[in-house]
């Protein structure tokens, strides 16, 4: 990574940071400010922008549920279609249009959200209405010269019947009245309740002493009327919903639009937080940042033949805190979104991504061992790869299951699992054959299961080691050769000494070897215990030291070897649960029945099995990366370079661009 500084005329300041960004590959960092220069305040600019991103992103939402888009899960891995220059800046003069329009999307929804609210509360007022569909007077202004309708509701069982009793007893002075119950059920009765109007108040008391209460809403219309005008109300709500929504799927086909609406929004908003560190006077923008040493000439060639500028390429202090770009071929490249989940390298670390990368496809091979399974990950990447053609982090990630997927294969042929016993159950079942041999060199799932154990741990021992090597490598480029050699040999002769008799443990082993490695094993203490306190002062503070880095390699080494057990136990997972998914599909005797839950139960049992342990398999290699290989010499603690770049998700610039 290099330092570069452009000083260029102010007047083509815009064409000088829109060629960055075309390009994408300078990160724009903040600088010490010289006297006499300011910078742009961009804040109120980048508000407005990110509100009306937000309208786009809105009113796209919008039409993907009311027009939804077609396409396959192949065409998402498709890289975004290639413009021009020029098509970019015509498309831009419709940035306004199409933010008019964005508007006229949320206004239709607004219309729609609307409408439905209205036919829910229309609804629910006639479910209310129902109860008084008998009812054949208005609740407001039910009365006559003389008399009045009292109207309402009790939170009981009534009757014609229970009310007179109740008024009898409660005013038995009036006895001009009569009532009427339209509707009535354990939780709810509805009445009409006539007298004078000169009795009204007295008998509206002796009524709410037993629950009596008005409706709500007094309509001046009957409710079987009311209700027949929601009716009326609903069929032309839903008219209009139906016209709303025709219209919204008639503006489908300007979703890409809106997505390009999105990108250049997206595209100013960086450039304005990109502007945030640009220095200015009157006459002169000046700029400094990072870009990667393989572009550095060609872009600072280009910047001076195109514009009124100067630019400096230069190597970074020592004190700057320089970000990271990772740079790998294509077998190690792939991973590096797994090391970038973790941490960047720091600045003293080195990138572990070439190494990990061997191991990282080793160990997930191990876990789903299943050669079926690996197949189909080859034969969908690979159609992903010939047909997509995709770019970036999309590619790397489909090369990383890939290479996944070749390991898994490699894998189950050595455990001999294909859909798990899949070829023998053809074999016995249908083809009526003995059952054939099917792993190469182990069977983890018959007498070789503690021999696969321990090849298991060998090869956390090798991932181990390897992790301890790197450690010993920065710690010789540090400058500290004795500790290079000491922290690295003494781990190596005290671990790789106890192993094979901790092996013999399990398995038989030449009792030449068992001696040779009792005595590494007892060199590697000593010499853990006699160099690991070197750094505390006194003899006996060294000696502590030693004794505590011991107790500290013993148990750790221990637990991290036991975690490559994993190993095992995923790939028994997998293989056990593919051959107990094929026995059940051959339980019946018929023929014909058999084929059929045969066909129906490997197709559902084996999709479960590799979701379930590919999700697995990739947890539980990430785990063995983070926790075992990088806690041996991994610091991290990078910052991502984050250079100002075209985020397009629709398009990409054919001249001049390295699009991010």
């Amino acid at each position: 990574m290099q330092k570069i500084e452009v000083i260029s005329a102010l007047t083509e300041s815009k064409d000088v940071i829109d060629f960055l960004q075309r390009r994408g590959v300078v990160e724009i960092s903040e600088h010490e400010k010289m006297e006499g220069m300011s910078c742009f305040d961009t804040a109120v600019n980048i508000s407005q922008l990110e509100k009306m991103k937000s309208t786009a992103e809105h009113a796209k939402e919008v039409l993907s549920f009311y027009a939804p888009q077609k396409g396959s899960l192949i065409d998402s891995f498709k890289p975004p279609r290639q413009i021009e220059l020029k098509e970019y800046l015509d498309k831009e003069d419709e940035a306004d249009s199409t933010l008019g329009l964005c508007y006229s999307i949320l206004d239709l929804e607004k219309r729609i959200t609307d409408s439905k609210a209205e036919i829910i509360r229309l609804e629910t007022a006639n479910a209310s209405l129902s109860v008084w569909e008998k009812l054949d007077v208005p609740f407001k202004n039910s009365q006559t010269k003389y008399t009045t309708v009292l109207i309402g509701t009790f939170p009981d069982m009534q009757t014609e019947a229970s009310l007179k009793e109740k008024l009898a007893e409660l005013v038995p002075e009036i006895e001009a009245l009569d009532a009427e119950v339209v509707y009535s059920s354990d939780v709810q009765s509805c009445a009409a309740v006539m007298c004078l109007k000169s009795d009204a108040q007295t008998v509206l008391e002796a009524l709410r002493s037993f629950g009596f209460v008005k409706p709500s809403e007094l309509l001046d219309i009957t409710p079987k009327e009311a209700a027949q005008k929601n009716l009326e109300r609903i069929e032309k709500l839903k008219a209009k919903l139906e016209k709303y929504e025709e219209k919204l799927k008639a503006l489908g086909d300007r979703t890409p639009k809106i997505g390009f609406l999105i990108d250049f929004l997206t595209m100013r908003i960086d450039k304005y937080e990109a502007l945030k560190n640009v220095s200015v006077t009157e006459n002169i923008l000046y700029l400094s940042g990072y870009i990667p040493q393989k572009y550095a000439e060609k872009t600072a060639k280009s910047l001076e033949e195109k514009y009124s500028c100067a630019v400096s390429v230069s190597e970074p202090d020592e004190s700057e805190d320089v970000p990271v770009l990772l740079s790998n071929n294509s077998f190690a490249s792939p991973v590096e979104g797994i090391t970038e989940m973790y941490s960047l390298p720091g600045k003293h670390d080195i990138d572990p991504n070439a190494i990990m990368g061997f191991f990282y496809y080793v160990f997930f091979g191990m876990m789903f061992s299943d050669a079926g399974y690996g197949l189909l990950m080859v034969i969908a990447t690979l159609i992903v790869l010939l047909k997509a053609k995709p770019q970036g982090q999309k590619r790397k990630t489909v090369l990383m299951y890939l290479y996944c997927g070749i390991s898994t294969m490699f894998w189950g042929i050595m455990f001999g699992s294909f859909f798990g016993d899949a070829i023998n159950i053809i074999r016995v079942n249908y083809l009526h054959l003995p059952e054939m041999r099917l792993y190469v060199w182990l069977n983890p799932q018959g007498d070789d299961l503690m021999t696969t154990m321990l090849f298991c741990f060998l090869f956390g021992i090798i991932h181990l080691f390897v992790g301890v090597g790197i450690k010993g490598y920065m710690e010789w480029r540090e400058g500290d050769k004795f500790g290079a050699i000491a922290d690295t040999l003494s781990i190596y002769m005290a671990v790789g000494g106890a192993a094979p008799i901790c092996a013999g443990m399990i398995i038989e082993m030449p009792s030449a070897i068992t001696n040779i490695a009792k005595y590494v094993a007892l060199a590697g203490v000593v010499l853990i215990i006699l160099t690991a306190g070197r750094a505390s002062k006194g003899i006996f503070a060294k000696l502590g030291a030693g004794l505590y880095a011991l107790y500290n390699t013993i148990s750790g080494y221990l637990s991290d070897i036991l975690s490559y057990s994993r190993l095992l136990a995923l790939g028994l997972v997998t293989g056990i649960i593919g051959s107990v998914v094929n026995m059940m599909g051959t339980l019946p005797q018929n023929m014909v029945l058999k084929t059929v839950l045969f066909i129906v139960v490997f197709v559902f049992g084996h999709t479960v099995n590799f979701g379930i342990n590919v999700i697995g398999a990739y947890v539980h290699t990430n785990r063995l990366q983070y926790v075992e290989f990088f806690s041996r010499f991994y610091e991290g603690g990078g910052n991502a370079f984050n250079p100002l770049k075209v985020n397009s998700k629709t398009f990409q610039f054919k001249e001049e661009t390295n699009n991010g």
